[in-house]
């Protein structure tokens, strides 16, 4: 796929063709189509005049700065169908992703390049809790990212008691429902959670709660379209970047 050619058959948003690497464009071996449903997230992605900018995107434009890659974003409706999209290859990869076994059957995984910590957010005005488990046993609900997976003990309770979980596709909707006490906690990143309650001054971390959650993110790649000698070279370069990766953080 030419870097130049921002357009495709099915029925996806293109963000803008970023041309991340402009000044060797033509030098590139191959463009990567990166798929994210994101558009606010802070501060990992935000979308601001057709342009997206955060962290994560800063993460990207460090590990492929001098990597034989162009890079593309194309914008979809959820992460659902951004993961139906890998699969298939009509995205190639992904960001922000945690391993699991279901998507090690049709997608590659590089090196980890950061660590995330999903932590247990409340109302000033929730009830007092010291566990999960205590949260489902007295009915209160949750809400969490939809196609996030937060490790093997929240999942079970997710599925025990799954009509106490509200799903959301957005960060900002799922604090703004917490604010409002439309939920009574949320599950989050410990980084986007500390900008929501910024502008939220009602919202806690719950800490009397251990992190739900620990866990290495990597970039998710279609097996479809990525093959195993480009994995290494972008693991190669994940390695390379180790120290302007970890600055960005600072």
């Amino acid at each position: 796929m030419n870097v130049l050619s921002c357009t495709r058959v099915f029925l996806l948003v293109w963000v803008t063709c970023l041309g991340l690497f402009s000044a060797k464009a033509q030098a590139c071996d191959k463009t990567i189509n990166v798929g994210t449903n994101e558009r606010y997230w802070p501060p990992y992605v935000v979308l601001k005049n057709n342009t997206l900018t955060g962290v994560e995107i800063d993460i990207i434009k460090t590990i492929f700065k001098d990597s034989p890659f162009c890079i593309n974003f194309t914008l979809l409706p959820n992460s659902l169908r951004a993961l139906e999209e890998l699969k298939h290859g009509r995205v190639d990869l992904m960001f922000a992703a945690s391993k699991t076994r279901e998507r090690q059957a049709y997608a590659h995984f590089s090196l980890p390049y950061r660590e995330e910590v999903m932590l247990l957010y409340k109302h000033a005005g929730s009830a007092n809790i010291s566990s999960l488990e205590q949260l489902f046993k007295k009915g209160l609900t949750a809400g969490v990212n939809r196609g996030s997976f937060l490790g093997h003990t929240f999942k079970a309770l997710s599925d025990k008691y799954s009509k106490q979980i509200v799903l959301t596709s957005d960060a900002d909707k799922r604090f703004a429902l917490l604010n409002k006490k439309r939920v009574d906690f949320v599950v989050d990143d410990s980084l986007v959670a500390h900008h929501f309650a910024k502008k939220y001054t009602a919202i806690l971390p719950v800490e009397q709660v251990a992190p739900i959650n620990v866990n290495n993110v990597h970039f998710m790649m279609s097996k479809k379209t990525i093959t195993l000698e480009e994995v290494n070279t972008i693991n190669a370069h994940i390695v390379k970047n180790k120290a302007a990766l970890k600055a960005l953080f600072k």
